[in-house]
């Protein structure tokens, strides 16, 4: 029996799981291929706000796989998800934006009136996903917004994010320097927060949660954010994380696969569960 047998639904973290930088991982586009050509769910999650879901769809689609806008959820679609369903009184109101461009299109879809400059320090939102153009202004607005009384969102809290040259600084490095400075925390979509799942689950809802696994390469944000939703944890250690790392935390995977090729690996029996 294979791993993708005990399945009918994965959420495929992108960076380190399905690729790293340009390139994709070993065996990841023909997996992902097989998976859906067998009638599996493949639903792709990145904590990574910096580009749109057709825009990462137009990536996979470039490196073989098949794949639609709407079988990609980022945590920028995830924050704005949450804030149109839980300020539906949002019409004329307005928010500064610390992200990149197709953050604050995603941001724009949920009628919030974007600001900048003077008016930045007076938005009612502030919303913070990481870009490589972060700098101190951008700090100084999105803190006096939120010492005025601002609603305080982010679009995760991932340290770093794996590249061909190591781990780089990602959101919550510059989200940490903004809560430093206005004292407060943000409410935030990512993983492994529930927010993310609860968007990229919506239309599956009435499936047997038993039958849904998340894979990903990061304990903190995968594999704790499969326990907080309640479905299986998947660790490749193609990414961020080593086996070492593994045995020193308290987060434990259900399944480890080498890359994304262990799914479809025959065994003799059930797969066997991580110890």
């Amino acid at each position: 029996m294979r791993l993708a047998d005990l399945f009918d639904c994965f959420l495929i973290d992108l960076d380190g799981v399905v690729y790293v930088g340009e390139s994709p991982t070993e065996g990841a586009v023909e997996t992902i291929n097989i998976l859906k050509t067998s009638g599996k769910i493949v639903i792709f999650l990145t904590n990574d706000p910096r580009k749109t879901s057709a825009e990462y769809s137009d990536k996979l689609r470039e490196m073989g796989i098949v794949v639609s806008p709407g079988d990609v959820v980022t945590s920028g679609m995830a924050i704005a998800y949450h804030i149109r369903n839980s300020y539906p009184d949002i019409e004329n109101k307005s928010a500064y934006v610390v992200g990149s461009g197709s953050l604050k299109d995603e941001i724009r879809l949920t009628g919030l009136e974007l600001v900048s400059g003077e008016d930045a320090k007076r938005a009612d939102f502030v919303i913070v996903g990481g870009h490589p153009d972060f700098h101190y202004e951008e700090m100084k607005l999105a803190t006096l917004a939120i010492r005025g009384g601002a609603e305080f969102f982010a679009t995760n809290r991932d340290p770093a994010y794996p590249t061909p040259e190591g781990l780089v600084p990602a959101t919550g490095a510059m989200l940490a320097s903004i809560e430093t400075a206005c004292g407060k925390k943000a409410v935030v979509a990512g993983k492994p927060e529930v927010i993310m799942f609860e968007v990229a689950l919506a239309e599956h809802l009435h499936r047997d949660r038993e039958r849904f696994a998340i894979i990903g390469d990061r304990l903190d944000t995968d594999v704790q954010g499969g326990r907080n939703a309640g479905i299986t944890a998947i660790l490749a250690l193609s990414g961020s994380t080593t086996e070492e790392d593994i045995k020193q935390s308290e987060t434990k995977p259900d399944y480890v696969i080498r890359d994304l090729r262990g799914l479809l690996t025959d065994s003799p029996g059930v797969p066997e569960k991580y110890a």
